[in-house]
């Protein structure tokens, strides 16, 4: 969906952009080729050719920059490296602070915990080129920046308004359970509340279960991050397909 984006044209929007696909302009080659030698769409060439250069480069950055926040899933097949993160905290307003932060790479989970391994997430983070969450954008991203000067990936997805926008709506476990996606027995109804109360019941007691439960319950909520992202990326796509489908 990259090549058929418009949306970072200057004075462009999701409007102008459906009119050019309905008429047939569904590339940035397409485009090119229709308006390269107008006057009128010079600085619209311009910002074409330097996206067809960022994106052969693997510059995601130029895209975090040109691409609202909102639409940045356009970018998912073209990000090699994901980071589907969720993190927990200790819920106390004056002194709360990160315990579990979990990511997901599409193979296996990686927990950085408080007071053991926390302080490797910031390099291993940098490996990514882009973090997929759930409400990320409102808690966990402004909380990681808020506790340490980490450098987190340029792209950005959060599943919470890309799914609102396909009117799937509601927390994450809710949104699990309607497509069907299934948690441990022990897991299954746990809250962000309860990862609280078993953080703290590790620390007063260290009760190794506690954290054991905590740190499988984080992992739970990153885990199906990437089947939702594929759902919904692949239901955007269709979308399109959609508005650009010729009568045969």
């Amino acid at each position: 969906m990259l090549e058929h984006t418009f949306i970072h044209l200057p004075k462009y929007g999701p409007i102008k952009e459906r009119k050019l696909w309905e008429n047939g302009v569904t590339t940035w080659d397409e485009f090119l080729d229709v308006f390269g030698t107008s006057p009128y769409h010079r600085e619209h060439c311009s910002t074409l050719v330097s996206s067809k250069y960022a994106l052969r480069t693997r510059d995601f950055g130029h895209f975090a920059t040109v691409i609202p926040g909102n639409e940045m899933w356009r970018t998912f097949p073209h990000a090699k490296r994901i980071a589907y993160l969720d993190i927990e905290t200790t819920g106390t307003r004056r002194s709360d602070y990160i315990t579990v932060i979990g990511i997901y790479d599409g193979e296996k989970t990686k927990s950085y915990v408080h007071g053991q391994n926390l302080h490797e997430f910031k390099k291993d983070i940098e490996k990514f080129d882009m973090v997929a969450t759930f409400n990320g954008s409102m808690f966990d991203l402004p909380f990681i920046m808020r506790e340490s000067n980490v450098r987190l990936p340029r792209l950005h997805v959060d599943l919470r308004f890309l799914l609102a926008s396909l009117d799937i709506t509601g927390g994450l476990k809710k949104i699990e359970k309607k497509f069907g996606f299934e948690r441990e027995d022990d897991l299954d109804g746990l809250t962000g509340y309860d990862a609280i109360l078993l953080w703290r019941k590790y620390k007063k007691y260290n009760d190794l279960n506690a954290l054991d439960t905590l740190i499988r319950y984080n992992g739970a909520d990153v885990n199906n991050l990437e089947k939702l992202l594929v759902w919904a990326y692949n239901e955007k796509k269709k979308a399109f397909e959609d508005i650009t489908r010729r009568p045969a």
